[in-house]
């Protein structure tokens, strides 16, 4: 029955870190109605993913906008689209207990683990070209696995869950 309440409690403890969150923040003034067509502002803000990885997130993200419509340009465009990644550690703290109580003392023991976990917080920023605003920002954060083919299906389900969001209605 311990072993059971042990697991419970490092799953419950495990399980907020594995789930991935996605928010977005638009300019509710705006009308996405105009933009037909966007380009890549430069390289992107990614020391953490290495050439493979940002080549996946800007095939996911080209990929999100021609499914709403929208047509890549060299130059001009409606959007300039800009993608960062970064990195955070959080340590989860796991606390096992044994041991009981006799005769009103203490005689347990208990010892606390940590163990670290990555996570990693994609951001996707679309800017009005002619006016050099903001218009939307997509962001969603998941743990980073040592598998890179995690990491991949995980990118393309947050780009997408971005995207979702997109045109705001």
């Amino acid at each position: 029955m311990k072993r059971l309440v042990v697991i419970f409690a490092l799953v419950c403890s495990i399980l907020p870190v594995a789930i991935p969150r996605v928010r977005v923040d638009f300019d509710h003034a705006n009308d996405f109605s105009r933009y037909r067509t966007y380009r890549w502002a430069g390289p992107p803000n990614a020391d953490f993913l290495n050439q493979l990885m940002q080549k996946r997130v800007i095939g996911f993200v080209e990929e999100a906008l021609a499914a709403k419509g929208l047509k890549r340009v060299d130059t001009g465009g409606d959007l300039v689209i800009n993608f960062q990644m970064n990195v955070t550690e959080q340590p989860v703290y796991t606390t096992f207990g044994s041991g009981g109580w006799d005769w009103g003392w203490g005689g347990g023991i208990s010892t606390t683990t940590t163990q670290v976990f990555l996570t990693g917080i994609l951001t996707v920023d679309l800017v009005d070209s002619q006016k050099g605003r903001l218009v939307f920002q997509g962001m969603s954060s998941a743990p980073v696995s040592s598998k890179p083919t995690h990491n991949t299906r995980r990118l393309a389900r947050s780009v997408n869950e971005i995207f979702e969001k997109y045109p705001p209605r």
